[in-house]
This record gives C-alpha cells, structure tokens and sequence, in this order.
C-alpha cells in the first residue's frame, strides 16, 4: 500500500511539473511575438509551436478536471485565460455564421500556387488550382508564385482553361515576379518604388498593391504579399519527416542533433528578415487610402512577431473574425502552419472565412467574403 501511495504522489508530482512547464510556454509562446527577434532567438520559436503549446495545455486542464483537481486545473486554464487575445488569433471560435447579404457582399481568395505544380510540356491533365480557383467565382484572386519563370496561361495544365479564365477574368495580370491578380472589375497597379526597394534589398520577396474600381464607386485597394521562405531545403524537410516517422533509428535521431543548430540559425534568419520586411510593408499598408486587404503568403504564423508588425492596431484578420479553431494553410511532410492571412481595414466587414483542402500546392486557398458597412 506504502508502494502504490508514493508511486500516485510520484505520477502527480510529474504531471504537475508538466502543467507548470507547459502553462509557462504558453505564455512565452502567446506573448514571444511582442518581443523582436533581433533580442531574442527562444521566442519567435515559442510563437511557432503556440498551436502544440495550446493543445496541451487544454489536455492538462482537462486531466486535472477528470481528477477532480480544480486547483491544478486552473494552472493552464489561466495561462489560456491570460493569453486569450493572442490565442484568438491563432485558436477563434466563431462557431456561428453571419447573415450575407449576397449583392452587397464580395469575395477575396489568396492561395499560393507553386507555379501551378512543376513545369512538365506534356501535362495535359487540367491544373487542380486553376480548376479550384474558376469554380469558386471570388470577385478577386490574389496568387502567389503564379508566374515566376514563365505566363502562366503558357502552361500547358493551364492554357486548356485559358478561355474560362478570360471570360471570368478580363481584368488579369500575366504575372508581376511571383505575384499575380485575376479580377472582374477593372484596376490599376499601383506604382511605388518601395516595392521594387523591397525585393531588391531582400531577394525572395514581393509586395504589389492593386487599385480596384469597384460599380459602386467605393475606392478598395489590395496588397498582395509574398515574404521571404523560411530557408528549409529539402533535406531538412526530408530529415525532419524521417525524425516523425514512428520506430525511427537510433542513427537517424544522431543525424538530426547534428543539423539541429543549422537549422534553428535558418530560422533565425529568416526570422530577423521578415523583421526587417515587416517594417517595410507596415509602411506601404500606412501609405495606402482606407478601404484596404492585406494578403498573401507571409510565411509567418499569427501572433508572431512579423505577423503583429504588419497588422498593427488598424487591421482585422479574416480568419480570427470568421474561423473556428485551429488551422493550417501549408503542409509538406507533416510541417503545419498556418502563414497565409488575409487582413482588411475601413468600410468593409468580413463575414465569412474558408479554407479548403484543394488544389495541387503546398498551400492551401482562403476565401474570405466581406460587405461594406
């Protein structure tokens, strides 16, 4: 009896060590983003596992409660209570939808295409994306590495809808570096040198707004973004989906202790990077006119501290007004994160937010559906 009573105090001990450990992180990983990565290297890496973080807590509270151990219980009930702004942004719970007014409203879609898969002249299958992307009819269509090498409508699993695409679209961009706009209503590119500063200044990124000449005379313009990539190659994408894979070997857990630091410095970097890019952009959003969408692949997740420099305190997200729970919008080889956003300020409201499984990128479509005030 002696026995079975210290082996409890002994498990009870452990799990409340693991509730405290992970009530801390919770905190570290919902308020690291208010801290630039330049002072710290631990935080944006907080900010990055916020989801898991959150997930475990929520069980802790969870295994206490069934243990009728309230006080334990309240540890990481707390912590979530304390950091509930920015767990929003990542966890919402808007479970219940908006009434739409379907002719007052207008969809926005931003979806990182990866080229429309690889170039390949004798795929005649119809590209996924664009097939996604005719059939869901959103007013606006902001794409990511829709044309970095050559005109998409080029592409041979794309030139079969070419037709489709210029009747839905008349107004279309055969592609600004890596960025790109499909839209039923007529714009203007908006010329600005700090775009080009930008991209040349830190090679991989881009930045263009749209102006968009809406019926109703209204004045809406567009920013479509793509920040620098992470730096993850293939072989650090291939270990890691190696290292996950249960019954794993012994020598394969030694090969990623040795790359471990050369990975955490590629995070690193990009993470001062977009830093840097975050100033630049928050410029250009606060040199734009009211009636404004930020979007694109930021490659960033929310509540870090790239992703609150961008929105500032004058822009909403899409997802934290409309989604419910956790999500993710780029998968590769059991790598979720959720770094593509929509955000929005001025007279127009979001009042619907998705995003589906579809297409064949490494990205997932949002579309976000918006009324004016």
């Amino acid at each position: 009896m002696k026995g079975l009573r210290l082996g409890k105090l002994t498990i009870k001990t452990v799990l409340l060590l693991i509730t405290v450990v992970m009530a801390v992180t919770m905190l570290l990983s919902a308020w690291g983003g208010l801290v630039s990565p330049e002072k710290s290297r631990l935080l944006p890496l907080a900010t990055l596992a916020m989801p898991l973080v959150l997930i475990v807590n929520v069980v802790m509270a969870l295994v206490w409660l069934c243990m009728f151990k309230w006080k334990y219980a309240l540890i990481p009930i707390v912590a979530i209570a304390v950091s509930w702004s920015p767990v929003s942004m990542v966890c919402p719970l808007n479970f219940f939808a908006k009434i739409v007014d379907n002719d007052k409203s207008f969809r926005v879609m931003t979806f990182n295409v990866a080229n429309f898969g690889p170039y390949d002249p004798s795929n005649h299958n119809p590209s996924k994306s664009m097939r996604y992307i005719l059939d869901q009819d959103a007013d606006f269509v902001l794409l990511q590495e829709g044309s970095q090498e050559r005109t998409y409508l080029a592409l041979s699993n794309v030139k079969m809808m070419a037709n489709e695409v210029e009747q839905k679209y008349p107004y279309h961009s055969d592609g600004w570096r890596d960025l790109m706009i499909l839209s039923k209503y007529p714009y203007t590119v908006v010329p600005d040198s700090a775009f080009d500063v930008l991209h040349e200044a830190h090679g991989g990124v881009y930045a263009k707004a749209f102006d968009i000449e809406l019926p109703n005379s209204k004045q809406l313009r567009i920013l479509n973004l793509h920040l620098r990539s992470i730096g993850m190659g293939e072989g650090d994408k291939n270990l890691y989906a190696d290292i996950t894979k249960r019954g794993v070997n012994v020598q394969k857990r030694s090969e990623l202790r040795k790359i471990k630091h050369s990975l955490f410095d590629k995070l690193d970097r990009a993470f001062k990077r977009h830093a840097e890019e975050a100033v630049i952009v928050r410029g250009l959003i606060d040199n734009s006119p009211g009636n404004l969408i930020v979007c694109g692949d930021f490659n960033e997740t929310p509540a870090s501290y790239c992703y609150r420099a961008i929105r500032g305190d004058d822009l909403s997200d899409t997802f934290q007004d409309c989604g419910a729970g956790l999500t993710w919008t780029f998968y590769d080889r059991r790598l979720f994160f959720k770094i593509d956003h929509i955000m929005y300020r001025g007279e127009i409201e979001a009042v619907d937010w998705k995003r589906d499984k579809e297409g064949d990128s490494d990205h997932y479509p949002q579309v976000a559906t918006f009324v004016w005030k």
